[in-house]
């Protein structure tokens, strides 16, 4: 899993490419820093690359878009797959986050 952050404007991007299993979201907890540190503005989680997510993943997911809810921040999630939307679904995540085509 590699993530590629960057920032334009008041809009900071995350490009996540590969797989979110528990193993990369046990090694992308230090990547993910500078999102949280930047919650207060706009976060883009850009997920085309991503054909998969575990419940670890999620929860990743869900720690980021607590830290933007706490800062007053927004966060959209973009061009999520069809069989990643299916895990934002079946786990009832689905309304809880911005999902963007």
């Amino acid at each position: 899993m590699d993530i590629t952050i960057t920032e334009e404007g008041n809009t900071i991007n995350a490009v996540f490419d590969g797989r979110l299993d528990t193993v990369a979201a046990q090694q992308i907890t230090e990547t993910v820093e500078p999102l949280l540190q930047n919650a207060g503005r706009t976060i883009i989680l850009d997920c085309e690359k991503m054909p998969f997510i575990s419940s670890s993943g999620l929860r990743i997911f869900l720690k980021i878009r607590k830290e933007v809810e706490a800062k007053g921040g927004n966060m959209q999630l973009r061009k999520v797959c069809p069989e990643v939307r299916q895990v934002f679904k079946m786990t009832k995540l689905e309304d809880v986050f911005d999902i963007i085509e």
